[in-house]
Order: C-alpha cells, then sequence, then structure tokens
C-alpha cells in the first residue's frame, strides 16, 4: 500500500473526464475520484463494474409480493371473510382484483426500503460516520482524482500537469485529509480550511460569458464570492494558470488584473497563515483592494 498520494484537483467535469481518460491511457493506477455529483460516463472509463442492486430490487419485490399476497389471504380469506355487499371474500383466486392494490404497495414498500438498507450497507455508510472525501471542496465544486505514489513522484506529476488541472498536491496516506489552508484558532483547537480562488458565475450572458468571481471557503460549507468585474468566455480561461490564453483579444489587460488580484490574494493567505489577519480581515483586505 502506498505511503502518500498524489491528489489533483479540476474545477470542471469535462476537464475530469478528459485527464481520466489520458492518465488511463498512460497507464497511471487511479485509486479513487471524488465528484460533489455524478459525471455521465466515468463508470465507464474507470472500468467499474455495473451495480448488482437491480438484481436485489427484484429478488425483494419478489419477497413484498409473496409476503403481500400471504399476509391478504391470511386476514381477507382465512382468519376473517366477509360478505361485503353480496361479493363475499371466501376464494383469492376470485378476489384477486380487489386485493392488488394493497399487494402493489406492499411490493414497492418492500423493495424501496431493502434496497435503501442494502445500499447504505454495501457503501459503509451509518450515522455519526466521518466523510471520507479528501477535501471538503469535492462536495461542492471541486474534482478530485487519487492516485497512490510510490518511487514515480517526478512522473506522476509531469503526466498530471499535461492535463487542464486546478490544483496538486502531495498527502501523506496516514492523513487523507487534505488541509489546504489551516489555522487553529478555534476553542477546541480544531484545523480552520481556508482557501480563494478564481470561480465563474453559473448564469451565462446572452453572448456566452460568465462574470469570474473571487470564491473564498472558510470552515466547512462557509462560502463568500464576489464579482471581480471581468466577463470571460469560458473556452479562454487556463484554469491551471488562473489567466485567459492569448485568444482572448483582450488577454493582456485581463492578465494584468488578475496577476494583480493573484498577488494580494498569496499576500493575505501568508498574513493568515502566520496568524497576523483574521479571515474577516482578509476577506476585506481582498474585496476592498478589487
Amino acid at each position: 500500500m502506498a505511503n502518500k498520494f498524489l491528489h489533483a484537483i479540476y474545477d470542471d467535469d469535462d476537464k475530469l473526464l478528459d485527464a481520466v481518460k489520458y492518465l488511463k491511457k498512460e497507464g497511471v493506477y487511479i485509486e479513487d475520484v471524488f465528484t460533489p455529483f455524478p459525471v455521465h460516463g466515468l463508470d465507464h472509463v474507470l472500468n467499474l463494474q455495473p451495480t448488482r442492486l437491480a438484481i436485489t430490487a427484484f429478488l425483494y419485490g419478489c419477497v413484498g409480493l409473496s409476503f403481500g399476497i400471504l399476509m391478504i389471504n391470511y386476514i381477507m380469506i382465512e382468519d376473517w371473510p366477509q360478505n361485503i355487499g353480496g361479493k363475499p371474500s371466501f376464494s383469492l383466486i376470485e378476489n384477486i382484483p380487489a386485493f392488488v392494490p394493497v399487494i402493489f404497495e406492499l411490493t414497492v414498500f418492500f423493495t424501496a426500503h431493502l434496497m435503501v438498507i442494502t445500499f447504505y450497507l454495501r457503501s459503509r455508510l451509518w450515522p455519526f460516520k466521518e466523510a471520507e472525501n479528501p477535501i471538503p471542496e469535492t462536495t461542492d465544486d471541486k474534482f478530485l482524482i487519487q492516485i497512490p505514489v510510490n518511487d514515480n513522484e517526478s512522473d506522476l506529476k509531469e503526466k498530471v500537469n499535461k492535463t487542464d488541472i486546478f490544483k496538486i498536491s502531495i498527502v501523506q496516506s496516514g492523513s487523507k485529509k487534505e488541509k489546504l489552508k489551516i489555522k487553529t484558532s478555534s476553542p477546541n483547537n480544531v484545523p480552520i480550511v481556508f482557501s480563494v480562488g478564481f470561480v465563474f458565475q453559473s448564469r451565462k450572458y446572452s453572448d456566452g460569458s460568465s462574470n469570474l468571481r473571487i470564491q473564498f471557503t472558510y470552515g466547512r460549507g462557509r462560502q463568500y464570492a464576489k464579482n471581480t468585474g471581468l466577463r470571460i468566455f469560458r473556452k479562454h480561461w487556463i484554469s491551471s494558470k488562473g489567466e485567459v490564453s492569448i485568444k482572448h483579444p483582450e488577454h493582456v489587460k485581463i492578465n494584468t488584473i488578475l496577476q494583480q488580484l493573484k498577488l494580494k490574494i498569496d499576500n493575505a493567505k501568508k498574513s493568515f497563515d502566520n496568524e497576523d489577519s483574521n479571515f474577516e480581515e482578509i476577506y476585506k483586505l481582498i474585496l476592498n483592494n478589487s
């Protein structure tokens, strides 16, 4: 088992899918992939076996159907037969149309509930279970490929850097939780995650461009975003460099502005790491300067 892992982080599902295809083609072993939502085609690229939950659904449906028939037969035929409106329920076969709704509902009930229980057991999900995703951002807008590292760290980095990557890092296997930026200032001395980066606003304008925003992530789930005032086509954005390509007609002007912002962000991160400033001060500092 590898002692450390390479974490390749992406900010788009298409970039992730292209990266997985390239790395598999290069013979790189991928241990796991973490995504905030199901990525269509990813299971096929990773050569994952089809789920067998459909088989269990059929079996659980048969159990529910059998239970429904036996229950309604005992209640309405054997234990307490009734003559309702001149239609006695003395035979299961003759009265089966009246029992169909109950039998159908029990079939669905058994299938649904036992499927959920099976899924939780198979996925090892139970109350108070600690999350296994390496970084909290994989539940929001980031995609992560986890690759075991042996004696091939430089080779792996070279191959991963050829993809449209957002961030790359190496973590020890003893602590799969990757801490992007950490400051222990809580009363219980619990690490606090802090990161700053560029993201696109989900809404697009009529010409297809989107607002580029500065996103702050602090703690678990606390996120703040501020528009930079730049409208960019996503096809011109190079996430690995945090700048626009030369194909953009105003790439020099935009990249100059982005370089100034990145310099302020780097200074703010250093100030946070050195505990010279708290999150609120850094947040206001960057936004005021923006």
